[in-house]
């Protein structure tokens, strides 16, 4: 070939392929994978060790009569495990344990790298059965109040977590098939709330239910243990779905504080009386951006304001409303948020509207990357670690590290 004729030519490309390294590590053909250089897992551990996130995983409830391995490095694995994107237990021995400079970073010492916890262990430092059997072992309470604790201390030492005031908060579904231990597949929900920061929301408080459990019971017991884990006045402002609507939970909030904003349901008479209110010749609205609903062409969207509300009885606070009308060229269509206590305009409104939809982009995120909501068959201890320890690793490399986490150079 000509080069001179075709200079891309003297250019190679290489494309990762994780699968083909990974299996090539099973195989024997190398002995490990190891970096070249300090890079971002050098900064990660010593950012989880300077800011005490080990000192966290130290507190993970143990319900073990034998504890010949801590459980921190059970929990270090599974945090770091979304990370390599390891889609099973089984990958953690194959990836994290082949490479003692991983090893390093999860925080073995040299004698448990090379030899383990048990002497005549198949796989050092242990296997996944060792990790599966211990958090298939922690009772669901116990996981909740630990989890409780991680929060707390994480808004109360970054201010990240808690600048603004505005959280939001949802519901997610994960599933498990069937299994070795468990010929049944498994539907599994967690109530997820979390802090808004601009175009995204990271997640700092959760729980976990059968996936029959109600949006609105799960919420409001939510919300109960953020105001007793957090510090007071941390939540200010709350976005929420219709699932979670409830006019004397919402007038409760109002009362101790909390700001709540939330769609109505097209069958609720305020709903109706919104929309009457906006069809009468004073209305007053204004033109906004038209919404990304894949409809050509796109609508005209309008939105105007409405306070003092009063039509919808379970609700004692004061209520403003903000009336969306889309205009098709055959149609027009309405929808309403409502906002507890009196808006300065419908724009305010409308802005939490929107940014409630962050959390599901966050949810799309860890679905995406992370392969979130399809876990490996395994028992439901195990499915609630994993969820939990990606929901951390997601956070934790979210606002925290992002600007406390500093990146060692390639001098140092």
């Amino acid at each position: 070939m000509d080069t001179t004729q075709t200079p891309y030519a003297q250019w190679q490309f290489f494309v990762e392929n994780r699968a083909a390294v990974v299996a090539a590590l099973a195989r024997g053909e190398c002995d490990a994978i190891l970096p070249a250089a300090r890079g971002f897992m050098d900064g990660f551990a010593s950012f989880l060790l300077k800011h005490g996130v080990i000192d966290l995983l130290l507190r993970f409830p143990d319900p073990r009569s034998r504890r010949s391995i801590p459980a921190v490095f059970f929990c270090n694995s599974l945090l770091y495990r979304p990370l390599f994107r390891l889609d099973s237990l089984r990958q953690i021995g194959a990836v994290l344990f082949r490479s003692p400079y991983v090893l390093r970073q999860l925080g073995f010492n040299a004698r448990q790298i090379s030899s383990g916890f048990y002497s005549n262990a198949g796989r050092t430092p242990f296997d996944e059965e060792a990790v599966s059997d211990f958090f298939a072992a922690v009772p669901v309470d116990s996981l909740q109040t630990y989890h409780q604790q991680i929060a707390s201390t994480l808004v109360s030492q970054f201010a990240e977590l808690r600048s603004g005031g505005r959280w939001a908060m949802d519901t997610v579904y994960f599933s498990t098939p069937p299994g070795p231990h468990d010929q049944s597949s498994h539907l599994y929900k967690a109530c997820v709330l979390g802090v808004w920061q601009p175009d995204v929301v990271w997640p700092v408080l959760w729980s976990f239910a059968s996936a029959d459990v109600a949006d609105i019971a799960m919420g409001k017991a939510l919300v109960d243990q953020a105001r007793t884990a957090l510090p007071a006045g941390t939540i200010k402002h709350l976005l929420v779905d219709r699932g979670f609507l409830d006019g004397a939970w919402f007038s409760a909030l109002w009362q101790n504080g909390i700001t709540v904003t939330c769609n109505l349901r097209t069958d609720m008479d305020a709903f109706a009386d919104l929309v009457g209110l906006s069809t009468m010749k004073d209305a007053v609205w204004q033109t906004v951006a038209p919404p990304d609903n894949h409809r050509t062409p796109p609508p005209v969207r309008s939105i105007a304001l409405y306070t003092d509300l009063t039509s919808w009885s379970a609700c004692s606070a004061p209520l403003s409303g903000c009336v969306i009308r889309d205009t098709y060229a055959e149609s027009t269509e309405y929808q309403a948020t409502i906002q507890t206590g009196q808006a300065a305009n419908a724009q305010a409104i409308y802005a939490g509207r929107g940014q409630r939809w962050d959390v599901e982009e966050a949810f799309m995120s860890l679905t995406r990357y992370w392969a979130f909501d399809q876990l490996p068959a395994c028992r439901p201890g195990v499915a609630r670690a994993l969820v939990l320890f990606a929901f951390l690793a997601f956070t934790l490399l979210g606002p925290v590290s992002y600007t406390h986490l500093t990146l060692p150079t390639s001098s140092e």
